[in-house]
């Protein structure tokens, strides 16, 4: 430091234009102190203060700095480029990646797309009728066209207008049952149980012969007390039985096991307003035995439908915002029946009805499954 000073005292010490002086000597900076990055006079540095520390004249302390700045802004460049070789090579990662995705998803789509087209084939009839009425109607403007043609050209072309009707009349309109299709919905399992809610009944709101269990998630006919079915099956007497819950938004799903009731009946009830009158309002799917079938009614009846075979557990999925209620085969998950646009202003609860057993038969309980239940 000494041998620095004493160079620095050889040189003009004038204060340049513009350069402030040390505030505690007056004095021109002339020295740099590369611990504290301060400026210095020359009578700074016989304290003991800086005695320890780095000292270089202003020049060569610039001079250092500059090459230690350029030095920096080259590792700077040097890892920009290996930043932007990250983000390219990550970026190629993610475009290989979702190429990868929106080839399995197209692959999904195209499977979703066949699934949904087997599904509603049985529109394939509308098609095959309307075709054949076309076929006959041409035939109709041909033989009416043909009358008018010299009787050389009509006998000759009346041949094979006839073959052609004649193919026709054979073919006799035939009826279409609708006829419940059990197919299942890819994916539908796991969509509808992320809306699962847990469900019991209100044993305040059981009606005529039936019972609810202790833990409020079962429901039969008493055996000493069902009451005589009539002929008409429309007449079945339903006792309603309704959840604890009640709704007034979103999108909720329960499953209810129905293996021992061969007739029940399950949905919603909510209450409507007309006038200054509230009155009671029921959406529901009943399953009802007429002879040796079973059939699929809607309440208010709408839906009419023929089955194989018995479902043994039903899912209820409600959206309040959307005023829907589907009803699914919790088996297989394949959809029963929809109703959409229910006009919901008020609470919903679930609601249930085992119907009384059948002449000579005994039935098990209406059951609701727990939210843990995925069998």
């Amino acid at each position: 430091m000494d041998d620095v000073c004493k160079k620095l005292n050889s040189q003009n010490l004038q204060n340049p234009v513009g350069q402030s002086l040390c505030q505690k000597h007056q004095q021109v900076p002339k020295l740099f102190c590369e611990e504290d990055q301060t400026f210095l006079c020359i009578a700074c540095t016989k304290g003991q203060e800086h005695a320890a520390h780095t000292i270089f004249p202003i020049e060569e302390a610039a001079l250092k700095c500059r090459k230690k700045l350029q030095d920096t802004a080259s590792r700077l460049r040097t890892n920009i480029g290996e930043w932007k070789d990250l983000k390219s090579s990550k970026k190629h990662k993610r475009s290989k990646w979702r190429k990868l995705m929106r080839g399995e998803y197209a692959k999904m789509h195209r499977f979703l797309y066949e699934e949904e087209r087997l599904c509603i084939v049985q529109d394939e009839w509308k098609a095959s009728i309307n075709q054949h009425v076309k076929n006959m109607e041409d035939t109709i403007w041909k033989i009416n066209e043909t009358r008018s043609r010299p009787d050389l050209d009509f006998l000759e072309e009346s041949k094979e207008i006839l073959q052609t009707s004649e193919s026709l009349l054979s073919e006799k309109p035939k009826s279409f049952t609708l006829e419940l299709r059990d197919y299942a919905i890819t994916g539908m399992k796991d969509w509808l149980k992320r809306f699962r809610v847990n469900i019991t009944m209100d044993p305040t709101t059981v009606r005529g012969s039936v019972v609810v269990s202790e833990d409020l998630k079962s429901i039969k006919h008493r055996e000493d007390d069902c009451p005589d079915q009539p002929n008409n099956p429309e007449k079945f007497p339903y006792y309603f039985v309704f959840g604890q819950q009640a709704f007034a938004s979103g999108i909720c799903y329960w499953e209810v096991d129905v293996s021992e009731q061969p007739q029940w009946a399950l949905g919603i009830s909510t209450k409507s307003r007309r006038q200054r009158t509230y009155y009671s309002v029921r959406y529901m799917l009943c399953c009802e035995k007429r002879g040796n079938d079973f059939y699929l009614i809607t309440r208010p009846g709408l839906v009419f439908q023929q089955m194989k075979e018995p479902i043994p557990k039903i899912g209820i999925y409600l959206d309040y915002t959307e005023g829907s209620l589907m009803f699914y085969n919790a088996i297989k998950y394949s959809l029963l029946y929809g109703m959409n646009t229910i006009p919901l202003t008020e609470h919903v609860r679930p609601l249930f009805s085992p119907c009384p057993p059948m002449p000579g038969s005994r039935v098990g309980p209406m059951t609701i499954c727990p939210v843990e239940d995925s069998s």
